[in-house]
């Protein structure tokens, strides 16, 4: 009837995250006249109800997830800016930044084990080669680690292919050809910038 709201059943989710972490996701889903659905989820874990902050890892990647957590986004500051241990070992000159570019090449030879196509491995790659080269100036180079997070960018773009191969593969595609392009570009300007200065004063 006109009015009424039906409930559907409820049903629970088991998710299991890695080895041991197992959350019990309640979902009740309620239709209005308007053929609208709306979902609301309760998590619990280990009994206790919680608000329903936890990221859903596939345990193929839960390492992976962990590392660029660990190292780009596991602390918040107040407003709800984050950054990891990469922020603190950058401050350390040259080893910190050895040990944040070896953590990232982790996350790109997971990616190539788990057979991840090479456009989305080069794109990876920009993202570490990226970071290295603004990271290498003294103290903005480390804001800037703290606020680019190749970890975490890597790892969205692993996420993404396993669970969205194909849309993952053109996007990756289109963002390289995109980048060429401006790499061409700022290098054809200035060059051709300096032919015609040259012509014009000859």
């Amino acid at each position: 009837r006109r009015g009424r709201v039906s409930a559907c059943p409820k049903a629970k989710l088991h998710l299991c995250v890695g080895a041991r972490v197992v959350f019990h996701v309640q979902m009740s889903v309620w239709t209005d006249p308007m053929s609208k659905q709306i979902a609301s989820f309760s998590p619990v874990v280990r009994g206790h109800v919680v608000p329903f902050a936890e990221e859903i890892v596939d345990p193929r990647i839960a390492d992976v997830e962990a590392v660029a957590r660990w190292f780009d986004y596991a602390f918040v500051l107040p407003g709800g800016f984050r950054f990891g241990l990469a922020g603190i070992i950058g401050l350390v000159p040259g080893i910190g930044d050895l040990i944040d570019a070896l953590v990232s090449l982790y996350i790109v030879q997971r990616a190539i084990q788990l057979g991840v196509p090479r456009v989305t491995v080069s794109r990876m790659m920009l993202n570490v080669g990226i970071e290295a080269v603004a990271g290498s100036v003294p103290l903005l180079g480390d804001l800037f680690d703290i606020a680019f997070k190749a970890n975490r960018r890597n790892y969205q773009l692993l996420k993404s292919h396993m669970s969205q191969p194909r849309r993952q593969h053109r996007l990756d595609w289109l963002f390289l050809i995109g980048t060429l392009l401006l790499v061409a570009l700022s290098v054809a300007l200035p060059v051709w910038a300096l032919v015609t200065l040259v012509r014009h004063v000859v």
